[in-house]
């Protein structure tokens, strides 16, 4: 994906352009015991979940990262560094050569994770309180500079409204000091993009109002029309969970800029169900009972495409 191209900005100038992209792989777990599965993950059971079942979903799952070619991807779901490898390493000559996975609480079953071309500079945590997760910021460097990566799991729609208020004003402090510097929030937010029923979505809202020190936020989302917002499908309900988005200096014309209307849902027809949905991993009797061996997972990844600028 990465290649060198000529822009008009309003000179030609040498960039640099790549890929970026979020995917929730839905429960990528080892079949190891560690004691923090979920029932059906736990493996060698009456779920069917072994060494054989991980190599086809893990084969599944490179399918689509290698069909989407990003440069730098982010992953929701993954259990531990060991089974990131072991996707990392299934993608072949397309594997990649820099990862990152958060050193995970002991109680904890799923955690975010990053694969990328780019090196990894530095990255750090931001906890938060009596939360499983907390939100990763990995520090890269592309053409010698820095883009940091705020990556998101917040907690699910089960959950509390205001479980995901708390992530949404904690990251929304965190930008806050850091406005001037290039960065991109991305991941499952399991909120939509606009207040429906019951205050869902309330978190991301909040998260994307300008304080008073902090540059406006654009959630890529709304380059899309109506009808194909959507990353994830739960029943007949069709929402956006996952998200890209991006600061005002994404758009200066400075540094790293995001190159308009790039923004994608990436599907490809091996991925969709008869109704056009997500073609999940299925697990029989409504995800309780055994696992078939067939799906991908409960969300479509979402892509954008970024480019270096001269100065």
């Amino acid at each position: 994906m990465i290649r060198w191209i000529l822009l008009f900005i309003p000179l030609f100038l040498s960039a640099l352009e790549f890929k970026v992209a979020t995917y929730n792989v839905e429960n990528l777990f080892d079949a190891k015991k560690d004691g923090t599965e979920y029932e059906e993950y736990q493996p060698n059971t009456k779920h069917g979940w072994n060494e054989a079942m991980l190599q086809i979903k893990v084969n599944h799952l490179a399918r689509v990262i290698s069909d989407m070619d990003a440069d730098i991807i982010v992953l929701e779901e993954v259990e531990n560094r060991a089974v990131l490898e072991r996707l990392n390493a299934a993608l072949g000559a397309k594997a990649y050569p820099y990862s990152f996975y958060p050193n995970k609480k002991e109680h904890v079953s799923i955690e975010t994770a990053l694969l990328s071309r780019f090196a990894i500079e530095k990255t750090s945590t931001i906890a938060m309180k009596n939360q499983a997760r907390g939100i990763h910021r990995v520090t890269i460097r592309v053409e010698n500079r820095p883009l940091d990566l705020y990556i998101n799991h917040w907690p699910a729609y089960i959950e509390k409204e205001d479980e995901r208020l708390q992530y949404a004003k904690t990251l929304h402090a965190i930008l806050e000091k850091e406005n001037t510097r290039e960065f991109i929030v991305l991941g499952d937010f399991n909120s939509p993009y606009q207040e429906q029923k019951g205050h869902w979505g309330m978190g991301l809202v909040t998260f994307l109002q300008a304080g008073e020190r902090s540059a406006p936020l654009y959630n890529l989302w709304y380059e899309l029309p109506q009808e194909q917002r959507y990353s994830h499908s739960y029943g007949k309900k069709k929402s956006t969970l996952d998200h890209i988005i991006i600061p005002k200096s994404l758009m200066d014309r400075k540094g790293i800029e995001y190159t308009p209307a790039s923004f994608r849902v990436f599907i490809r027809p091996y991925m969709l169900d008869e109704y056009g949905n997500p073609n999940r991993w299925q697990i029989s009797n409504k995800g309780r009972d055994v696992h078939q061996g067939i799906g991908f997972s409960d969300h479509f990844p979402l892509t954008a495409i970024f480019h270096t600028v001269n100065d």
